[in-house]
């Protein structure tokens, strides 16, 4: 079962079987140090909510107050003196502990469409209808009568879209580019007129609380979409990263990006396993409550708190995130609540910590390294290759040493270059949220809309598609199934099961020692087709 027909599957059940292709995301150590330059100077004052949203209006501090404040962050600064020495570095036992995940053996007959339903489930989808009939009562003065079923089939049409682009919506409908799977289901009147008045939230009842923030007429969808990602028990590697909505149009959340492949767009913060599975998210929004005091991990360090802030203590869950998060009080945090980090890190967040500078790395040639340890058993790695890259970690420094293949320009062969075992734990998990980047971009569809926050609704069906996908291997995997097989649903929907001439193997559907060449494109299977023997007819029909 491939990622495009999962896709597919998931709502309109019908489409032919494609091949998942899979991107790893960039490892350290080819010349490019993990940078932050694309990253806009508005973030650096974002506060999450869950730090800063209060129940009431609250009064401006005094300028007394800000003084105690400031002299409050010195003395905590003070009393966090971090003593850095170059020692050896004793690695803690850190066997992970797996979550015990209960339904498992309820999923083992579920077809795609149901895991779907799973993170998209009929109580949102019948609250989005009741919405969506109110707003367009507000908007002009009578119901759309849309309903939950109805939004569904938007959703799989949307689908569809992306697993077939074309230049408009309006194309599916005309006569020369008509999609059968779109144009039968719903007509382009109505569902363009759907995707107008799509709604989560009434706009009558909302306080001006609520209203502060900014993603309210959203906020519903994404706090029951968010519950159903973290009911998932998490992976034991995790990374924290930035997620990137495009988005060219007028908001007041759209940010800059130049470093990003979409530079304009909606910043979303998301922590995601090695698989590319979702646990957590939130939208980033800019400054909530800049006169808040400052906390000793920095701003971006609460966001990597806030992802993690879900996942169990004591359970040796592995955090991975880039220099933009690291400091040295996170990995602490992280590390009293039994949560193991390893990240790279500016040597501005490091005070007291004396290293090896680039000059002197580089006259030791590439793969020289050198370290440091503090009191808390935290190690920073320095490592050149190309450039020197900075680490820090609670669990892994830099035995076992390996070694990995570079190009040297000099001699004009490969070299093996000695490379620290940080360096290898940081590139082998650090993609979770790459790869979903790229599964996101490859079957989606983009509307137009005057309302920007569609555009965050649509990229969460797409993730939603992803999780689902995700589940699913996950489940076929812990089955022990050395071959996923094909769901009933995709076997029996009658659409594009052609037979073909393959190398002669047994039959799928017989009971006896019979061999075949039919062969189904579709479903991956061998089956007998002669005068005697049906089975091609008899496994598609079968219940």
């Amino acid at each position: 079962m491939t990622m495009v027909a999962f896709s597919l599957f998931t709502v309109t059940k019908h489409q032919t079987l494609s091949t998942f292709f899979r991107r790893q995301s960039a490892p350290l150590g080819d010349g490019r140090e993990d940078s932050s330059s694309g990253r806009d100077a508005g973030v650096r004052s974002f506060l999450p909510q869950w730090m800063s949203r209060a129940s009431g209006t609250a009064l401006s501090p005094s300028t007394g107050e800000k003084r105690r404040r400031k002299e409050s962050v010195k003395a905590n600064a003070q009393r966090k003196e971090y003593r850095w020495r170059k020692i050896n570095y004793q690695a803690p036992s850190i066997n992970f502990i797996a979550s015990v995940e209960e339904g498992t053996e309820d999923r083992c007959d579920w077809t795609p469409y149901m895991y779907f339903k799973q993170f998209v489930t009929d109580e949102m989808l019948e609250e989005t209808a009741e919405q969506t009939n109110l707003y367009s009562v507000q908007k002009e003065g009578k119901s759309v009568n849309t309903t939950a079923k109805e939004i569904e089939q938007v959703l799989g049409m949307y689908i569809h879209m992306g697993l077939v682009q074309m230049s408009s919506v309006r194309a599916y409908w005309e006569m020369e580019t008509r999609l059968p799977a779109v144009c039968h289901v719903m007509s382009r009147d109505r569902f363009l007129k759907l995707l107008t008045v799509i709604h989560f939230q009434d706009n009558l009842s909302v306080s001006d609380d609520a209203k502060k923030d900014k993603l309210w007429k959203l906020r519903p969808w994404l706090q029951k979409l968010r519950e159903q990602f973290l009911y998932i028990p998490p992976e034991e590697s995790h990374a924290v990263d930035e997620i990137m909505v495009p988005f060219t149009g007028k908001s007041h959340l759209r940010v800059y990006m130049p470093a990003k492949p979409h530079k304009w767009g909606f910043k979303m913060w998301g922590r995601a396993g090695q698989s590319g599975f979702l646990y957590d998210f939130d939208i980033c929004q800019g400054a909530e409550n800049p006169d808040r005091e400052k906390s000793e991990v920095g701003v971006t360090g609460e966001v990597v708190l806030k992802m993690t802030s879900t996942l169990p203590a004591g359970k040796n869950h592995k955090v991975f995130a880039g220099n933009y998060f690291t400091s040295v009080p996170l990995v602490q945090h992280l590390k009293e609540r039994g949560i193991h980090y390893v990240g790279t890190i500016r040597m501005n967040r490091m005070k007291h910590c004396t290293m090896m500078d680039e000059k002197e790395l580089k006259k030791n040639g590439r793969g020289s390294m050198d370290f440091r340890v503090n009191q808390e058993n935290n190690i920073v790695v320095r490592w050149y290759d190309n450039k020197a890259v900075n680490l820090i970690s609670s669990f892994v420094g830099i035995e076992p040493a390996g070694n990995v293949k570079r190009w040297d320009r000099k001699s004009k062969t490969h070299i093996m270059v000695p490379r620290p075992a940080i360096v290898e734990t940081y590139n082998k998990f650090m993609g979770g949220v790459d790869l979903l980047d790229m599964l996101s971009a490859l079957y989606k569809f983009s509307f137009r809309s005057r309302r920007w926050y569609m555009y965050i609704w649509w990229h969460t069906v797409t993730v939603a598609v992803i999780n689902a996908w995700n589940l699913y291997r996950r489940d076929q995997k812990n089955a022990g199934k050395a071959k996923i097989s094909v769901p009933l649903d995709v076997r029996r929907d009658g659409i594009d099961h052609f037979p073909t001439w393959e190398t002669r193997q047994r039959c799928k559907h017989c009971t006896g020692n019979h061999f075949s060449h039919v062969y189904c494109e579709k479903c991956k299977v061998h089956l007998c087709l002669n005068k005697d023997r049906n089975c091609f007819c008899a496994y598609h029909k079968m219940k």
